[in-house]
């Protein structure tokens, strides 16, 4: 039975939560092996630096009200970056070349952010499809780099389409616009170099509309929401990004090799995982405010399953660390069997493999710690560590 048992470190949270006119815990453990870690140190300089550059952009389009209004989001979007990117990024942040990078890495991670949680407002009414599909179109368009000038993206047929039925996507449009000649100007990206970062950004707004459902409830369905989860949750272009700003570009061959497409999906889980769970209370919030399903695997398996919120909780957490243990698993594999199961792929693509799977892990490294620290969530949890037994048995 090796390896089916071990003693590892978890992170622990225990905390009172308010769901509507009950309370209910939120309470577990999770597991935190490599590549976790948590840093002691939280430069927020650094942090307010780029809070105060995102704040004077947003005003080039938006006015000084809106924008303090949307202070909190910027702050959460800025924080999320810092902590999902390579860890030189943040050692390092001082550098102008690195600190350029924070900047546009933050700008696109809000811009979208921001998009997809206007997007969700949406949810529900007769325009919804038609609204993320032009979303997801126009955002295809200006990644893939069609238009050299904003009012280019304004003579588009899709933008007076989106300004009529929400306006302020449409300026938004246009700061990605901004982002995108940064991406082509500062750092070489081309369509070419670019077209896995513009495809898998479209697609996270284009599949918020399924087998036209209008009432979201296909996402009752586990296998369906957990795979538009993956690609509609906004992990997958925020990796695509770093790759382009670390020069790293991947080929057909090496995202089509099975090892790398499950590294490559891990790590957009564990990341979405943590914030079904930390972002619990807030979302339930939302959920009762709106009146509107929210895509939370615990709201979704309370419903289909009956179960309490403490039940449901549980069982996230336990998924949860089965891919984390998971992810160490094909890492040690690596290590111990010196990539060999790579036999199909170039000495070339091998350091492209190895290259781009390590920056994924850097991208998860603090993912907790993240999530914990945002004021979006405001989760207020407090995290201890202790080392205790985990059972692969236990965890399904």
């Amino acid at each position: 039975m090796a390896g089916l048992q071990d003693e590892l470190l978890h992170a622990t949270f225990d905390k009172n939560v308010t769901l509507g006119t009950q309370e209910a815990k939120l309470k577990g453990k999770f597991l935190f092996c490599w590549p976790y870690v948590w840093e002691e140190h939280t430069n927020w300089e650094i942090i307010q630096k780029l809070i105060e550059t995102l704040k004077n952009w947003f005003q080039t389009r938006f006015s000084e009200e809106i924008v303090h209004n949307a202070l909190q989001h910027v702050e959460s979007s800025v924080v999320f970056s810092f902590y999902s990117c390579p860890s030189y990024w943040r050692q390092k942040a001082e550098e102008p070349a690195i600190l350029a990078k924070l900047i546009l890495y933050s700008k696109v991670v809000h811009v979208l952010f921001r998009v997809d949680d206007l997007a969700e407002e949406q949810a529900g009414e007769d325009h919804h499809r038609i609204f993320v599909q032009s979303v997801g179109r126009i955002i295809n368009k200006i990644l893939e780099l069609e238009f050299d000038t904003i009012d280019d993206v304004r003579k588009d047929e899709l933008y007076p389409l989106i300004a009529q039925i929400y306006e302020p996507v449409s300026f938004y449009m246009e700061l990605l616009h901004d982002c995108a000649m940064d991406l082509k100007i500062n750092y070489g990206v081309t369509k070419d170099l670019g077209k896995y970062f513009a495809r898998t950004t479209a697609n996270s707004y284009n599949m918020q509309t399924w087998c036209n459902y209008k009432d979201q409830s296909y996402l009752l369905n586990s296998y369906t929401q957990y795979n538009l989860r993956i690609f509609t949750g906004g992990i997958n272009f925020s990796e695509e990004i770093i790759f382009l700003l670390e020069r790293i570009y991947i080929p057909i061959s090496v995202r089509i090799n099975p090892f790398w497409l499950r590294i490559y999906e891990i790590a957009a889980f564990l990341i979405l995982r943590a914030n079904d769970i930390i972002g619990a209370e807030r979302e339930w919030q939302e959920a009762l405010r709106t009146g509107k399903r929210q895509d939370n695997v615990i709201f979704h398996r309370m419903e289909t399953t009956n179960c309490s919120f403490e039940e449901a909780v549980s069982k996230s957490i336990r998924k949860h660390n089965l891919a984390l243990k998971e992810f160490y698993d094909l890492f040690e594999s690596f290590k111990t069997n010196q990539y060999d199961c790579l036999y199909e792929l170039t000495e070339e693509e091998k350091q492209i493999f190895v290259k781009s799977t390590f920056c994924l892990s850097e991208c998860i490294a603090c993912n907790i710690q993240s999530q914990a620290l945002m004021r979006r969530y405001n989760s207020r949890l407090e995290i201890n560590f202790e080392k205790s037994t985990f059972s692969l048995i236990e965890q399904q």
